[in-house]
């Protein structure tokens, strides 16, 4: 649209709008200039475009001179749509510029974002590798600590069988002494008999059972007081191959016993009914020591290094323990029937071992028959309870230690235990040959050994035939 101008104020106006149209024009140029110059890594391709079209209008084509010499014509039109134009175009740029920087910084953002989801992801992957060492650690710990409670075990084990055993096989001091008519060196440890040479046998433990004919042991008896040995079986075990042999004596069998007189002193050695040495003693562990003293100068001073004695109140509780133990009598007596099995509990287990008719002479022998019974049948149940449970000796011997007396203490205890569980091989009774008499003077009963068939017995138990 175009309009008159007719005044000089006007046309000094109009110029000053023209110029200041102008300059508008130049400004806007110069500053997309220097956006351009400033973005022009990040958004040339796009700018060089825009740049093309920049300068497309001038301020000649929005200006016309009418010619008269007074008047011209402006074309506000497209002075408006110039302007527009640049705005846009400079609106635009930034706008690109922006948007690159918004994208850089985006970019950057995400970066950013990324690092610190990187940074939480590695922490928490920290976090539980940190918690999974932890778990290591305490599973570590309980599998050390568990692991050590069981090399404990079998260390402790280990150090009590051998502890056991060390005691049980003590022969470091053997001295033994053979009737006169026996030829034998090294202390006894080498036997010659009917041609043959005999070795004593280190694997060989003993063990003295003693059966005491009081309800209760006391440790303050009187000398000659304090019970009898009504049951003696010396139980001897072959480590190497397992063999055990037990030599029944004769609770009659005459014997040198060592006397102590009322104040505990050494009295005399007076040759006696064996089982009369238990009642020269305290009544526990003296009268033991004695009665196994008595015992080695019968087998002619070979050592026995344990003993275990109990008393009539034991003798239902141990076989209580183990359920019973079931015979098949021989002989017809008291609650008994021979040929008739029966479970022996409580009190008749006592009456079957113990029972003796006194009105007859060797009666003794009758008995001893029950007995060795009894230690059969006791003895095939308790080696297979045994093999399921190695603790199952240890319980019988916490059970009856306030009826006994003894000097088997754990480590034997074991030691037997762990041996006869995977070396038992059956159980052999040796009887001893001999005879009942009457002497004048005497109350009671004396067996008489025959010393021929006892030495051979000694001899088959405690050496080995070497030639």
């Amino acid at each position: 649209m175009s309009k008159p101008i007719n005044s000089l104020t006007e046309d000094k106006d109009l110029e000053n709008l023209s110029n200041a149209g102008d300059n508008t024009d130049n400004t806007v140029s110069h500053n997309l200039d220097k956006e351009e110059s400033s973005t022009e890594k990040e958004v040339s391709d796009a700018h060089s475009s825009h740049h093309h079209h920049q300068h497309y209008h001038h301020n000649t084509d929005v200006i016309h001179d009418n010619g008269d010499g007074e008047t011209f014509e402006v074309d506000w039109d497209t002075i408006e749509r110039n302007y527009k134009h640049r705005h846009h175009h400079r609106s635009h740029s930034s706008g690109e510029s922006d948007d690159k920087a918004s994208d850089i910084s985006h970019s950057s953002d995400n970066h950013k974002f990324n690092k610190g989801h990187l940074s939480r992801g590695n922490s928490k992957t920290n976090n539980k590798k940190k918690r999974m060492s932890k778990k290591k650690k305490i599973f570590l710990g309980i599998l050390i600590f568990l692991l050590c409670v069981i090399l404990g075990i079998v260390v402790t084990f280990f150090v009590m069988r051998y502890l056991g055993q060390k005691k049980l096989l003590n022969y470091d001091n053997v001295n033994m002494s053979f009737p006169k008519d026996i030829d034998y060196e090294n202390n006894g440890r080498i036997v010659y008999y009917n041609g043959h040479t005999y070795e004593f046998n280190d694997n060989i433990a003993s063990i003295l059972f003693m059966g005491i004919d009081k309800r209760k042991l006391v440790d303050d008896a009187v000398a000659a007081t304090a019970g009898q040995a009504d049951a003696l079986y010396l139980l001897t075990y072959d480590t190497s191959n397992g063999h055990i042999k037990v030599l029944c004596l004769n609770r009659d069998t005459m014997s040198e016993v060592i006397r102590y007189n009322a104040a505990g002193k050494y009295y005399d050695t007076e040759t006696k009914q064996i089982c009369l040495a238990y009642a020269y003693g305290d009544g526990k562990t003296t009268s033991a020591e004695n009665q196994v003293t008595a015992v080695e100068r019968l087998i002619y001073n070979i050592p026995i290094n344990a003993y275990y004695a109990i008393d009539l109140s034991a003798i239902k509780v141990i076989n209580d323990d183990i359920g019973g133990v079931t015979v098949t009598p021989e002989y017809t007596f008291g609650s008994f029937t021979k040929g008739q099995s029966i479970t022996l509990k409580g009190d008749l287990t006592e009456e079957f071992v113990r029972h003796r008719d006194t009105t007859l002479l060797d009666d003794n022998l009758r008995r001893m028959s029950c007995q060795r019974l009894y230690l059969n049948s006791f003895t095939s149940q308790i080696v297979p309870a045994i093999k399921d449970d190695f603790t199952l000796p240890l319980k019988l011997y916490q059970d009856s230690s306030e009826y006994t007396v003894t000097n088997i203490n754990p480590n034997i205890m074991t030691y037997l235990a762990s041996s006869l569980a995977t070396n038992y091989s059956g159980l052999n009774m040796i009887t001893t040959k001999g005879e009942y008499k009457m002497v004048t003077g005497d109350a009671s009963a004396e067996f008489k050994l025959d010393k021929n068939d006892f030495f051979e017995k000694i001899l088959d138990i405690y050496y080995n035939k070497i030639k």
